[in-house]
Formats: C-alpha cells, structure tokens, sequence
C-alpha cells in the first residue's frame, strides 16, 4: 500500500519536476549568452581571473533564478499559461532593471556596469529566455492534445453536475485532464444516468481503493449538496493520496478569498492539494528564516538581558517560559517564552487559556504580551528546526486532540512549520476558548492553500505594526 502511494506520488510529480528544471537551466543558460556578450568585458576588469568571472556570473543568475521562484516562475504544470508567465517574467525583470537604471542615475551606489549596459543585457536575456520558454509551453500544449502527460482525472458524483463537468473537461483536453470515470456519489439521485462511453468505477465507500487502482491524480467533487460537512468527509477518506481535489465554488468561496480558485478555460474551480508543497516551502523559506533572525537575535541580546532583570525582580521563577506544542507531522517539542506569568499558573487548574485582565499576568509580562515581545525567544525554535518565522501557532497536545477529533482535516494544519506569527494571528488576537481556535482554523488553511513569499511578506509587515503599536493582549 505505501510503495503504491509512493509510486504514484513520483509518477505524478517527476515529470513536473523535470520541466521545472528544463525551465530552470534555460534560463541560466539565456543569462550566460547576455552576461558573455554584454558584462563580461565590463567585469574582467575588476576581475582578471576567468573563474572569478564565472563565480559572478552564477552568483549573478542564483539572484534572477530565486526571484524567478519566488513570483512561480518555476511551476512543471502543463497548464501553465504562455501569456501569463511572459507577463510575469517581463515585470519582474523590468521592475529591477528600472530600479537599477534609477540607482544608477542618482549616484547612489557606484555600479560597475552602466545604464546602457543593464539595458542591454536585460534584453538578450529575455528575448532568449522568453523564446526558450515559449518553446517548451509550446511542446508541453502539443504532448496534452496528443495524449501524453494528462492528469487522470475521476468525477465524484453520478449525476446531471458530473456529466456538465465531464462534457466541459472532455471539449478542453488541452487543459490537461483525462477523464478515467466516474464514482457514484452517497447522495447521488436514484434515476438511471447514461454517462455514455465513460465508465463508473465504483461506489464513494471505496474511492481510496479507485484512486490507488486507476493511479489518478485529480479528482473533481460535482456532488448534488456539496455542503461543508460532506467535503470535508470525503476529503477525509482521499487523506493520503497525492491527488488534487477541484471543486465547483459558490460565489461566497470566490467572494471571500478564502479558497485558491483555479480558471479552467473560464470555469472556476476551488484547488485543494493535500499534498500542498512548494519550493518555498520546501527550501527557501527556511533560507529566509535564517538570514532574518541570526542579524535580529544580535542586536536583541542587550535588550533580552534587561527584560530577564527586569522579570526577575518581579517575580519569583524562571525567566523563559517552556511549554509542549504541536509541530509539523505532529511532532512534539518545547517553545520558548519569556515568562509572562505567576509562576506554575496553571498547576492548579490545567490547560487554560489567558482572559482579559488576567491576574495571572505579572506587569512586565502585561508589557510584553503587548508588545508582542515575549515571543521572541522562540526564535531559538526557529533555529533548531521546529518552528518558523511565519505559520501556523503551534498548539497544546490537549487541544490538538480535541480538535483532532471535531474536525477530521484538522492534521491538515500540521501538515506545514508552525510559526511565531501568522495569517490567523494578524487576523484575530490571542486565544481564549475554542471557539476562538476554530475561528482561527479558516484562516490556518487559507494561509497553507496560498503559501508564498509574498503572503509570509504581507503577514511580517502586519507582524511589525501590531509590536510597535502595541496591539498585542
């Protein structure tokens, strides 16, 4: 069962992976002919050596091809669009070239390449990176109208909405769906439905067991009430299985934001991956971490000495606060606070949440509860691997089980880094019941559906504001 898993999961991401890095190494390849043609000469002047030249030139390119990664530039799906990915690429470059070329004119920095240099290089290497990559979009649209490379695709729901679905996928091959058959749905109609040529595969009870059989990857919810209640049971039951789930949206869903809506020839559908991972969030982000808090935890260490004098002649107790959370892939460890609290404040009542005005609360912890600063020590978390600057708040193993069992996708929050700040906490303060945790969940999922450098950005600026205007309880 878990070879199986496996292969299918390498069956499914390998080729993706091999265009990404197709794209990948073209780039570099593009940024090598305009580097040679256009910098070189300029930089053997400071650098005589020719593996100098080279050791500039890759640490050159590493600089486009991470903000390449960043903007998704690198995406191996086969429905990437040509138009789009030529408008990103164009801006991204642009933005920067512009902003060198304004450097440059104010004096600011003494740039060994000139203006007129920049310029021309930026326009080698997009005419030749954009020509390489159309090309392999291109070939990438011809492999799907021939057959070759098309997800496969199964339709949950024996019905009038599942046939639409299918027609609509059917007359859009080059989207890159292969319709293998349908599952009746538990709440499909009782009336006899033709489905014509394509087969019905089973009964919903045994969708994992169709999913492993037919080695598919996507499938495409078209129930007859698909309230919450229902998706949430089914995903449920696809829990392990490297397949992608689409579903139609209402217009609250688009309306709100709260789900990632993909167009498919102009039909929206709600795209929930769960096996949601990127490579942000595979590498980068916790390239970002490191280059963020060791700086940061330098500068701090002379404040960090005055507040642990200052909790000490307070209170009687530790300076750092430890307690068990919850980690990625449920892995247990400590986190570190500064003391905020009477000592042992919770040995007589158990796991409990901090109320407004709470007199457990010493002043100096009032102070940094406000400022948000007694969570600063948990970069020490961040450091040894357990947590990150941005995710989701890690939580007790107490509530972890209680709502482990109310809410069958609630590992999905697990399934990523929980951070010292995140999307639910710039949204919403610090908990007190569990009404307050579930409120919070939307926004953990929102945040681990649309994962990136631009959201982790937006949420440490918002991060930024809350300690420095003291909106923290």
């Amino acid at each position: 069962m878990i070879i199986k898993k496996l292969f299918q999961h390498y069956r499914i991401r390998v080729p993706k992976w091999i265009v990404s890095w197709t794209i990948f190494i073209s780039d570099s390849i593009a940024g090598y002919i305009a580097y040679s043609i256009v910098l070189q000469a300029v930089i053997a002047k400071t650098f005589p050596n020719y593996y100098e030249q080279i050791i500039v030139w890759i640490i050159f390119q590493l600089l486009w091809n991470i903000l390449f990664l960043i903007n998704g530039l690198y995406k191996g799906e086969y429905i990437v669009s040509r138009m789009f990915e030529i408008e990103t690429m164009l801006k991204v470059t642009f933005t920067i070239v512009v902003l060198y070329v304004f450097i440059d004119a104010l004096r600011l920095v003494n740039f060994p390449i000139n203006a007129r240099g920049m310029a021309r290089y930026w326009l080698i290497f997009m005419s030749i990176a954009l020509t390489i990559r159309f090309l392999i979009r291109s070939f990438q649209k011809y492999l799907l109208r021939i057959g070759i490379g098309r997800e496969k695709t199964i339709i949950l729901g024996k019905n009038r909405r599942g046939l639409s679905a299918a027609n609509f996928l059917y007359h859009h091959e080059d989207q890159g769906y292969d319709i293998v058959g349908f599952i009746k749905a538990a709440d499909d109609p009782a009336e006899n439905i033709n489905t014509g040529n394509i087969p019905v595969l089973g009964e919903e009870q045994n969708i994992g067991t169709i999913i492993q059989d037919n080695e598919v990857s996507d499938i495409v919810l078209a129930l007859e009430k698909p309230d919450h209640t229902r998706i949430l049971s089914i995903m449920g039951q696809i829990n392990g299985f490297p397949v992608t789930i689409k579903i139609v949206p209402d217009l609250y869903d688009v309306m709100s934001g709260l789900v990632r809506t993909q167009q498919i020839a102009g039909m929206p559908l709600i795209e929930i991956n769960l096996e949601n991972t990127n490579w942000y969030q595979r590498g980068l982000k916790k390239v970002f971490d490191l280059l963020l808090i060791i700086p940061f935890m330098i500068s701090f260490l002379p404040f960090a000495l005055l507040i642990a004098i200052a909790i000490k002649i307070e209170s009687k107790g530790p300076i750092l606060y430890k307690q068990v959370r919850v980690g990625k892939d449920f892995r247990k460890f400590k986190t570190i606070k500064f003391r905020s609290m009477q000592h042992n404040a919770e040995e007589e009542t158990g796991p409990m949440w901090a109320e407004t005005n709470d007199p457990r609360i010493t002043k100096v912890g009032r102070f940094l509860r406000r400022f948000r600063i007694d969570e600063v020590p948990q970069f020490l978390n961040v450091l040894k691997g357990d947590m990150s600057i941005i995710g989701p708040r890690p939580e007790r193993p107490y509530f972890v089980d209680k709502l482990s069992k109310e809410y069958p996708l609630y590992h999905r929050r697990l399934s990523v880094l929980p951070g010292i700040s995140g999307w639910s906490q710039i949204k919403q303060s610090y908990d007190q019941n569990l009404d307050d945790i579930r409120q919070k969940l939307k926004f953990d999922f929102y945040y681990i559906e649309n994962l990136s450098f631009g959201l982790d950005l937006k949420i440490m600026i918002s991060t930024i504001w809350v300690m420095f205007s003291g909106q923290g309880r």
